[in-house]
């Protein structure tokens, strides 16, 4: 290396092979500039290599909390698939039992009163179905503020529930209280066969002259047929009467009571429970009677009813 004019510097190289000198002039800085290039280079890639080794660190810790909040979405969208199939099933089970409480109410005859405060059985959220078959849509990974809702919404179902049960709770004792009345009621018709004479006045069957009031009902059925209570209740008389012949009077309560006369057989004793279709005696002609027939009577706190009145 010749300096030259101290500012530049030239370079010469010999061949060994040929004979041609060749010669580079150069500024005498650039060496240095070459230098520090080097360096800053090295410095720049080191500098790079880290910032790429850090994102790389980053990448791969977001890659993995991507991969957990994915893992988190999914198991809460089947949590809330659960919470609404659960809440729609309760929601059904409690529409279900409101409309068999008010078919039990109503077959009994019992009819609500303007005061009475049905359960609210209306969904609890209208838009969770949708909101549910929109999850997919969702952008929010973390949807633990939908979960609260539908919890929530779940535990206004329990309080219904609960108001539910109690409402059923306070309808037992009525409904038992009616249905016993409805047992009870003499609604039947103590055999089948045809009336041959109804309750009220009527011409005097034995002497066909003048009229009598007649307490009961006659039904034209043949000897030996079974006749049946028509209600339940407790046998009061069973036994012979010197007017009715062989008899039985059965106690309903509810100040009912009825009469089955002129009867061949008696079939149970005072004292007995009969329920509603039983047998309890076999029709005749005992007592004054015309024919073979049941008289039948029905009487309401002591007094004689038209027993029609109760029949179905």
């Amino acid at each position: 290396m010749i300096k030259n004019k101290k500012n530049y510097a030239t370079f010469m190289f010999i061949p060994e092979s040929q004979s041609t000198v060749k010669s580079y002039r150069i500024p005498v800085w650039f060496p240095k500039f070459v230098t520090v290039s080097i360096i800053l280079l090295i410095l720049a890639s080191a500098a790079s290599f880290s910032i790429l080794s850090s994102l790389k660190l980053q990448y791969e810790i977001s890659k993995s909390e991507i991969g957990k909040l994915t893992s988190i979405n999914g198991s809460q969208k089947i949590e809330i698939e659960k919470l609404q199939k659960n809440s729609e099933e309760v929601q059904k089970q409690l529409e279900e039992n409101s409309r068999m409480l008010e078919e039990v109410k109503k077959a009994v005859g019992i009819t609500p009163a303007s005061n009475d405060k049905s359960t609210d059985s209306s969904p609890v959220s209208s838009d969770n179905s949708a909101s549910v078959s929109k999850l997919t849509e969702n952008s929010s990974p973390d949807m633990s503020a939908k979960i609260e809702s539908i919890e929530s919404d779940f535990a206004s179902l329990v309080d219904k529930i609960a108001s539910q049960k109690q409402e059923i709770n306070e309808s037992i004792g009525p409904i038992k209280s009616k249905l016993a009345y409805l047992m009870a009621k003499p609604s039947i018709m103590p055999v089948t066969a045809s009336i041959t004479a109804g309750f009220g006045y009527r011409k005097n069957p034995f002497t066909s002259r003048g009229s009598e009031f007649h307490k009961g009902t006659d039904f034209a059925a043949s000897y030996g047929q079974t006749a049946v209570a028509t209600g339940d209740g407790i046998v009061m008389f069973s036994g012979w009467n010197a007017g009715y012949g062989r008899m039985v009077i059965i106690s309903h309560g509810y100040g009912l009571t009825t009469l089955y006369a002129h009867n061949s057989k008696l079939l149970v004793k005072q004292g007995d429970k009969v329920k509603k279709g039983q047998a309890i005696t076999k029709v005749g002609n005992t007592g004054r009677s015309t024919g073979t027939h049941l008289h039948y009577e029905v009487k309401l706190n002591g007094k004689n009813v038209n027993p029609s009145t109760y029949f179905n």
